[in-house]
């Protein structure tokens, strides 16, 4: 398991296959509404790999992110796709 739930695995799915229905995407405390939260217990590498490659992704809102290693391998996986 890379994600803590369902919603945030489909989401993750949604971002690797390229879905242009996800243009908007939020993290951590406060995301709400038609967006998504993701936080303790869902791999960041992963999210940030996926986002750095998304053709669709518009809008990218971060709320917080993990300290430590989980926010250095979400960088890392953004900057690995630019």
């Amino acid at each position: 398991e890379i994600t803590s739930s369902a919603q945030n695995a489909k989401n993750l799915q949604r971002l690797r296959d390229g879905d242009p229905t996800l243009s908007h995407l939020m993290l951590g405390r406060g995301a709400w509404g038609g967006y998504s939260y993701f936080g303790v217990g869902d791999d960041f590498g992963w999210l940030g790999y996926f986002i750095g490659r998304s053709q669709c992704l518009r809008e990218l809102r971060i709320y917080c992110l993990p300290e430590g290693n989980e926010g250095h391998a979400f960088m890392e996986g953004i900057a690995r796709n630019q």
